[in-house]
């Protein structure tokens, strides 16, 4: 840190003697802020400050303790700011960061501004995700928020906002969360977290015994990523309204998803119903041969074969 050693008998020679004085002074305070940078940076900054409003009166003659202030400045601050996030005092890390971006472009240090707003999210970023990981999901929507306050456009900030208020429950608001992340640069990872609150949603309402609730969240589901879960819940809700058409697709494609399910017999049965409840007998035939043998749905589905007078 360069500091300034004025004489005044050179000063007279050239200023006024009070002119001369409070160039001393400045350059008093000057070195003053230069000594307490590495132990006090916020008393530097004061310092500094007072250094450069004295130097900034004194017109040309205190021109070089100006422009040295305004150099040290901005980094004070950005240097102040970091060691308060480094602290976990984010909110007063954060105010010092953007102080410095606004001395930064009032001095003319344009990089410390370019620097504070790629800097200010990835603290709070960081911060955010600690509290996700740490399963304070209350905490992280809150610490989330702040990311998206200084940075709107952030799609991670709205994926995991979206996370957190999902593990919290509130579904309707990790959908607004999810559908923002997908508008800023997160749609894949976005999408899929649509179509499990979806799913979630939809188990829900089945549990409450809600099916037209449960089909229509289902539904929702599958217009983000088709999986067998949602189609599954299609099937069985759309079964209980009598949407029966709408039941049969649903099991079919839940059967190709999964083969192997262990649930498979009893979709199996449940097609069946389905498709002579359209009027489909013949394929309902061949759905219920298939598990004529079936220790538990052997039975209902041999009855239907005979009802139905299957080749």
């Amino acid at each position: 840190m360069k500091k300034f050693f004025v004489t005044i008998l050179v000063a007279l020679c050239t200023m006024g003697i009070v002119a001369a004085q409070d160039l001393e002074k400045a350059t008093e305070i000057y070195n003053n802020a230069a000594a307490a940078i590495d132990n006090n940076k916020a008393e530097a900054i004061t310092l500094f400050e007072q250094a450069l409003e004295m130097a900034g009166q004194l017109g040309e003659e205190g021109s070089e303790i100006a422009a040295q202030c305004k150099g040290i400045i901005p980094k004070l601050y950005m240097a102040l700011g970091k060691e308060l996030a480094a602290a976990k005092d984010l909110d007063n890390a954060v105010a010092k960061l953007q102080k410095a971006a606004e001395v930064g472009k009032e001095f003319g240090d344009d990089a410390i501004a370019e620097e504070v707003s790629a800097l200010i999210p990835q603290i709070l970023m960081a911060d955010a995700n600690g509290l996700l990981n740490a399963k304070d999901y209350a905490g992280a929507v809150t610490a989330y928020q702040k990311v998206i306050d200084v940075n709107p456009e952030n799609g991670q900030a709205h994926l995991r906002k979206g996370q957190a208020l999902a593990a919290l429950g509130k579904a309707d608001d990790a959908i607004k969360a999810f559908e923002l992340a997908a508008e800023n640069g997160e749609e894949e990872a976005a999408t899929k977290q649509l179509s499990n609150t979806y799913v979630k949603k939809a188990v829900a309402c089945q549990k409450a015994k809600d099916m037209k609730g449960a089909l229509e969240n289902a539904q929702k589901s599958t217009q983000y990523v088709d999986n067998p879960n949602a189609e599954k819940i299609i099937g069985i809700s759309a079964l209980s309204l009598k949407q029966n058409k709408v039941a049969a697709e649903a099991f079919e494609a839940y059967l190709s998803m999964s083969p192997d399910a262990k649930d498979k017999n009893q979709i199996i049965y449940q097609l069946g119903t389905a498709l002579v409840a359209t009027g489909d007998n013949a394929k309902a035939c061949g759905y219920f041969k298939q598990i004529a043998q079936d220790a538990k749905f052997g039975e209902a589905a041999r009855y239907q074969i005979t009802t139905l007078k299957c080749n």
